[in-house]
């Protein structure tokens, strides 16, 4: 495949991934903390909502991010390349984090949702956040390895 074409891979895989990436950084170093001193009604209808327009809006990225940087593996020359190598690095930590989305986080956003659109309050508000806290480290470390990986097969391309 001709540089450009990796180079353009390489530029959406970033951008997409970057998205998700400073969002769930976001979330563990700034917003999991502050979710803590606010009593439980209010964190679970302030994030019922912004899971809903988040569940709705950012799959397309993350998808994006999975396809592009699955496209730029290959392209790159997969395990026999530099470049590919490393973006198969990327594939397995966007991956990780897909995984833990998938059982852990998006079970609960959807039940805070359900609250939050409902004006109800689940007896296990706490758990149920302490639950989605619970992968959100991983989640932002798996997408650090992936941007880290990105960028890094970014500057090898030819």
């Amino acid at each position: 495949m001709s540089t450009p074409w990796l180079q353009a891979l390489a530029a959406l895989a970033l951008l997409s991934t970057g998205v998700v990436y400073g969002t769930d950084v976001f979330f563990a170093l700034v917003a999991r903390p502050a979710l803590r001193r606010v009593d439980a009604a209010s964190m679970t209808k302030v994030l019922g909502h912004l899971h809903a327009v988040g569940d709705t809006r950012m799959p397309l990225l993350g998808a994006t991010g999975l396809l592009a940087t699955g496209g730029l593996a290959l392209a790159a020359g997969g395990w026999h390349t530099r470049p590919g190598s490393l973006a198969l690095l990327a594939l397995l930590g966007l991956l990780t984090h897909l995984t833990a989305y998938l059982r852990v986080a998006k079970p609960v956003n959807q039940a805070q949702t359900a609250a939050a659109q409902h004006d109800i309050m689940p007896p296990d508000a706490r758990a149920l956040q302490t639950r989605w806290d619970s992968v959100i480290s991983l989640r932002a470390g798996a997408l650090t390895v992936a941007m880290s990986a990105l960028l890094a097969a970014a500057v090898q391309l030819p």
